[in-house]
């Protein structure tokens, strides 16, 4: 029989957690993934050629996602925008703070 001694309790050091979804913005249907840890955030829009690119804001085409972001922001997380079919309104004063 083997065995071993616990010298110290498990516990999370580090965590990721990274959600998917689809959405349509200006009638273009976008696949994104969010990620989220101890250190920051990550956004990323799925291209069919390359597959997932992270996003950053502060380029001009990338900020027709801005919406998005600014509502996982104010909402707290992907899971918390709604249900498919939910219509999200996030007004523009706090879109242009994720930009």
């Amino acid at each position: 029989m083997a065995t071993f001694t616990i010298k110290e309790e498990a516990y999370i050091k580090y965590q990721l957690t990274t959600y998917q979804g689809t959405v349509e913005i200006d009638g273009e249907e976008v696949t994104y993934r969010f990620s989220a840890d101890d250190n920051g955030e990550e956004f990323y829009i799925f291209n069919g050629d390359t597959g997932y690119e992270r996003i950053e804001f502060y380029e001009e085409a990338n900020q027709k996602y801005a919406p998005l972001l600014a509502a996982i922001g104010e909402w707290g997380n992907p899971e918390d925008l709604g249900p498919a079919g939910e219509v999200i309104e996030i007004d523009d004063t706090i879109v242009e703070d994720y930009i």
